[in-house]
């Protein structure tokens, strides 16, 4: 029972959930042939390699003794969702840059030790960067400011 607090066995653990999470929600599409796939085909398969992986991942954390998980951090558990769940609410209505450098600047609260300069020239550097790639370089119709 001690493998059981095992950093590889509940990774492992946690790619076959999302595994089964792949499965249930691609399993309503048409799965098709592999000369002629469906949309489900790519889902599914993609979602039983996870599930597999998972598996034999986390039955090697179970069977040799590793790196045991001493402690979660709830911060970074928060903070990291937290950023991404803004970032897509706030895209359409505030613009990629502000969207980002708001995305990065809560996503900076996941590790202690950064000052307010670091999490502003991370977030300023990241929302240039998207800026860059995907309006400038990419031409995706997303946009840059709030309209």
């Amino acid at each position: 029972m001690k493998n059981l607090a095992d950093r590889d066995f509940l990774s492992g653990l946690m790619f076959m959930a999302f595994g089964l999470l792949g499965l249930a929600l691609s399993s309503r599409y048409d799965f098709g042939t592999t000369r002629s796939p469906g949309p489900g085909f790519f889902p599914i398969v993609l979602s039983t390699l996870l599930f597999f992986i998972g598996a034999g991942v986390a039955l090697k954390g179970f069977l040799l003794a590793a790196d045991r998980i001493e402690r979660l951090y709830g911060l970074p558990l928060i903070s990291i969702p937290l950023a991404v769940v803004l970032f897509a609410l706030s895209i359409d209505r505030l613009g990629m840059v502000i969207a980002v450098f708001v995305a990065a600047m809560v996503a900076t609260f996941a590790r202690w030790g950064y000052g307010v300069r670091s999490r502003l020239l991370v977030a300023t550097g990241l929302a240039s960067f998207s800026a860059l790639l995907f309006i400038v370089a990419l031409r995706l119709p997303i946009p840059l400011w709030p309209a």
